[in-house]
């Protein structure tokens, strides 16, 4: 969700003293991230890294800031229809908004495109811009199961916090962005720099614009990975060590 204004204000997550997030309203199990220890035989010594990475992921800002038509995919009227039609009846059978799934959210045309898309995003560029969905007729809820619908075909969603919220509001409640070691970051005002999540594909719903900033920038990682070889493969080495951590901000 992108950037917007509340009127009152919610209480931070690590002022919340619940138990575990039931599994019930998780029909597959609770799915998350960042809440297991390191795979070390998953890992490679920085001598088994290439030289450089080619191919459609590597791509500077110049190879598409010009030519938004590469990137952005205006949704059509059958397109929107076919979608509200999928929420409309998922939002009829009752089934928690965790329980979403491309079986329960068909999108019998639409779903070939989000098929293809999902390697784009996967192995290509890495990233598309959606417009057309109309938020402000859906309203907040509907809007939520359309987007979650869609995601479906793009992966499997997991939590984002302790508490296994797997949607989650990026606006400003108010919270201090100087706790950095309870706060997250995009429940304030300050800027978010460069980061990465700990997820494959990452997606936003623009809700309400907010009064100022909001903007998103990206980057080809690959493509940073090739210039940290060339110019500070010190600073590269560094970052294939096991030596990072998961900041869960003290929810877990």
């Amino acid at each position: 969700m992108a950037p917007g204004l509340t009127e009152s204000l919610p209480i931070a997550p690590h002022f919340l003293h619940s138990s575990a997030p039931s599994k019930a309203h998780f029909p597959d199990g609770i799915k998350t991230s960042g809440q297991h220890p390191p795979q070390y035989n998953q890992l490679q010594p920085y001598s088994s890294f290439p030289t450089e990475i080619n191919g459609p992921t590597v791509w500077k800002a110049e190879d598409y800031a010009d030519n938004p038509g590469r990137w952005t995919h205006h949704f059509t009227e059958d397109e929107i229809a076919e979608m509200s039609k999928a929420a409309d009846d998922f939002l009829a059978g009752g089934t928690p908004l965790t329980g979403i799934s491309k079986e329960n959210f068909t999108l019998s045309n639409l779903g070939s495109f989000l098929h293809t898309l999902r390697a784009e995003i996967l192995n290509g560029k890495g990233f598309i811009l959606f417009k057309g969905i109309p938020v402000e007729k859906w309203g907040n809820y509907k809007s939520a199961v359309a987007y979650m619908g869609l995601g479906t075909y793009l992966g499997y969603f997991v939590s984002q916090n302790g508490r296994g919220h797997v949607l989650g509001h990026v606006k400003d409640v108010g919270e201090d962005a100087q706790q950095i070691d309870k706060v997250r970051i995009y429940r304030t005002s300050a800027r978010q720099f460069f980061h990465a999540d700990d997820a494959d594909v990452v997606g936003l719903l623009c809700i309400t614009r907010a009064l100022e900033g909001g903007e998103s920038d990206i980057v080809s990682s690959h493509h940073i990975y090739n210039v940290l070889r060339k110019e500070r493969p010190d600073v590269l080495k560094t970052l294939t060590e096991p030596i990072w951590y998961f900041d869960r901000k003290g929810e877990v």
